[in-house]
């Protein structure tokens, strides 16, 4: 998935898609690991895309917790 793709996912999911997609994310982030422990890891860019990925989710969920108490 294109990262224009995926932060616009991120805008549209709902509070539990949006924790639903972190847990993805995260297992995702830890087979990449472990495939890097295990010099099995094709493309190292992959790390550096999972985590940006998870703080673009967590971002979100922090801007909208944000929006509510705010009100």
């Amino acid at each position: 998935m294109r990262q224009s793709e995926f932060r616009k996912k991120v805008k549209e999911a709902t509070e539990p898609e949006l924790e639903s997609m972190l847990k993805q994310e995260r297992e995702g982030l830890y087979k990449l690991r472990q495939q890097l422990a295990l010099k099995q890891l094709d493309n190292p860019h992959a790390i550096k895309m999972a985590r940006k990925n998870v703080a673009r989710i967590l971002t979100e969920m922090r801007l909208r917790r944000a929006g509510q108490s705010g009100r």
